[in-house]
């Protein structure tokens, strides 16, 4: 789309309904925290993984993965990313790991590459009324409709660096619960978002 008024020139971009459209320097960095996330060892996330095969008559396969060996796969489990994630367009299938630190840390690992695995957490445990301050573009709002921004799930992906620890607000990884099927989405919220300090409360030793 071009427009002119005057000496000002517009230049902007039309695409078909549900399309994604971001700027290319955006894209970039959020493909190069999703690739930097990558890099966070075993150590980093306190006593592994705790994941067990649930009772019940659910299907349930196995995957071998390079971080953890063989895991079990149940199908109402896995998470389906039908764009892939920004820097790993061919990783689709996810699957929800359970860590040592209980209710913070989760592994996401991918069903589609054996070594691709990302350490992710509750963005509320940061910001409590995150999910409230959710606004989200049109194409991701039809992507997930008939469900409301606030009523799906989210997860953020976090950085372990040289100065700790860091969570990829800006680009939440959402989850409509009824069909398991998500999207990492990229919102126009502050800079500060992009990496956000994980300072979590320690837990007093002498309390069980």
């Amino acid at each position: 789309m071009l427009e002119v008024k005057g000496s000002s020139v517009r230049i902007g971009i039309e695409a078909p309904d549900g399309v994604r459209v971001h700027r290319d320097e955006v894209l970039r960095r959020i493909e190069e925290e999703n690739r930097n996330a990558t890099g966070s060892s075993r150590e980093s996330v306190g006593g592994g993984v705790l994941q067990t095969p649930k009772e019940g008559r659910e299907k349930v396969s196995t995957f071998v993965t390079a971080r953890f060996g063989e895991i079990p796969v149940p199908e109402v489990g896995v998470i389906r990313f039908s764009d892939g994630l920004p820097g790993f367009p061919e990783a689709r299938r996810f699957l929800l790991l359970e860590t040592g630190e209980e209710q913070v840390f989760y592994w996401l690992q991918s069903l589609d590459d054996p070594a691709l695995a990302f350490v992710v957490m509750d963005p509320a445990l940061l910001v409590p009324d995150y999910m409230g301050r959710l606004t989200l573009p049109e194409w991701d709002r039809e992507f997930f409709a008939p469900v409301a921004p606030a009523d799906l799930s989210a997860m953020v992906i976090v950085t372990f660096g040289e100065e700790g620890a860091t969570a990829n607000l800006l680009a939440p990884l959402l989850v409509r619960e009824a069909d398991r099927l998500g999207r990492q989405v990229i919102l126009a919220e502050s800079e500060e978002w992009l990496r956000m300090p994980v300072f979590l409360p320690k837990k007093n030793p002498e309390t069980p």
